[in-house]
């Protein structure tokens, strides 16, 4: 088995973590007026810990391991670091299922 699909999948294997693709794959229904969403950019990684009820340091552990399998793309903006889901990635880790 490939270390990248075993990345991938390791990387779903946390309730935040697929908390947080559930957000980001709708982000308009789940950050309200408070926390302003731009489509194109992503959501920043702030709204995302704030939700999620942890630190900003934790919420970054989740999404850099997000980041480094795939499933999310960071955009950084000054300080600021938001993110976006990167669909095309489920439908690969989808397919990789399929062929084991």
């Amino acid at each position: 088995m490939e270390d990248d699909f075993v990345d991938k999948v390791s990387a779903l294997a946390n309730g935040n973590r697929l908390q947080i693709l559930e957000w980001l794959k709708n982000p308009s229904a789940y950050f309200g007026p408070e926390h302003p969403v731009d489509e194109a950019e992503g959501v920043c990684g702030l709204y995302i810990a704030e939700k999620l009820g942890v630190t900003p340091a934790t919420a970054s552990v989740h999404l850099k391991i997000l980041t480094a399998a795939g499933f999310v793309q960071p955009l950084r903006i000054g300080k600021y670091t938001y993110f976006k889901r990167v669909e095309t990635a489920f439908s690969e880790l989808a397919d990789a299922m399929r062929s084991i």
